[in-house]
């Protein structure tokens, strides 16, 4: 088992709107399994569990359907008009062995301190390579600017990734440096 929210999952054989009402009054999130060429299944989920889900922003979760867990991708929750309750969930069954290589774009965060010294930041690459589940495919990575001084760098091995992601790009290569921009060649 991993470290993902456990979401169990009831079987429902009666849909639509007003069976939909009867389930959330009764404390239940309708929902949608599909995926993985398994067929389509109408269910139902603990709506506390769903808040839990919501409130750890994680999109993947281990779905418990029918005495079987399965992992899964939250690909939509549907809000109810005020947007302080979901009202529905489309979950995706993925491969928990999938894997992915795939570009992902770096995030510079933070002002460095070397740039009230003259420092200027040059990016020189706007992408790393990474390797990583295919359902755990990060948005962006984080560079963190900080603490960087003139003539610091940060290089791929100074990345802070979760475990699962594993670098292609090679780790020594610079991705920004700062420099002094006052006695830089024009």
């Amino acid at each position: 088992m991993s470290d993902d929210l456990l979401l169990k999952a009831e079987r429902r054989s009666k849909v639509g709107s007003v069976d939909s009402q009867r389930l959330r009054a009764a404390g239940r999130v309708p929902a949608n399994v599909y995926g993985l060429g398994k067929p389509v299944v109408s269910a139902s989920v603990c709506s506390d569990t769903v808040g839990k889900l919501v409130s750890t922003l994680s999109s993947v979760v281990d779905l418990e359907l029918d005495g079987t867990v399965d992992k899964a991708v939250v690909q939509e929750l549907q809000w109810d008009v005020f947007s302080t309750k979901v009202i529905h969930v489309d979950l995706r069954r993925v491969d928990p062995n999938g894997r992915a290589t795939v570009d992902v774009k770096l995030e510079l965060r933070g002002e460095a301190v070397g740039l009230k010294d003259g420092g200027a930041v040059r990016q020189l690459a706007k992408t790393v390579k990474i390797d990583c589940p295919d359902y755990r495919i990060p948005k962006s990575i984080v560079v963190r600017m900080g603490a960087l001084q003139i003539g610091d760098t940060v290089k791929v091995s100074d990345l802070q990734v979760p475990d699962y992601v594993n670098f292609v790009t090679p780790k020594d290569e610079v991705l920004v440096e700062l420099y002094d921009a006052r006695k830089a060649v024009v």
